[in-house]
């Protein structure tokens, strides 16, 4: 479970981690409120409980699973985008053009032959803020212009996915 999953949950209940003591780092963190301050603590071996504040199952649960997830994993991750350049609106062809990076060597190259799995499920379509600036930085101005257009942010790779019909078409 990431920061940012457990700071959804504890959100609801009136709850954060600390800024200083997330976890992130070390695997001892602390969670607070606004007005209270320091509701319970997490040693990195056992949970110190604030006996004034009654945690739902649900934030108790969210906190052990937090708990038990190494600390590299905790840390937030980026969010990734496609960049996708067209789509085959005549033919209602499942192909789009998207641009793809060769992770390694850090080239860019642009792909006639993607289907929307590969945009979702293939790294190579998957692109961090730093990489399409990258990416921008070896293109023209065009290129740059199409790029900033057809970029799409991944919300979620496994379950929601990318509406393909969102990327603007200039009919």
């Amino acid at each position: 479970m990431t920061k940012d999953e457990l700071n959804e949950i504890l959100k609801e209940d009136g709850m954060q981690l600390a800024t200083f003591r997330d976890g992130t780092r070390f695997k001892a963190f602390n969670i607070t409120d606004g007005e209270n301050g320091l509701l319970a603590k997490y040693t990195g071996i056992e949970f110190i409980w604030n006996s004034e504040h009654a945690f739902s199952q649900r934030v108790v649960k969210a906190l052990a699973d937090y708990a038990n997830t190494p600390t590299e994993e905790r840390k937030p991750k980026p969010q990734l985008y496609n960049i996708i350049i067209a789509k085959d609106i005549h033919n209602r062809s499942p192909y789009l053009t998207a641009w793809r990076k060769v992770n390694k060597l850090g080239e860019y190259f642009v792909t006639d032959a993607t289907e929307q799995h590969d945009l979702l499920h293939d790294n190579d379509f998957k692109f961090t803020i730093e990489e399409i600036e990258d990416l921008k930085s070896k293109v023209s101005e065009k290129q740059k212009q199409i790029i900033d257009i057809g970029t799409v942010k991944i919300e979620d790779t496994m379950s929601t996915g990318i509406d393909i019909d969102e990327v603007e078409d200039d009919d």
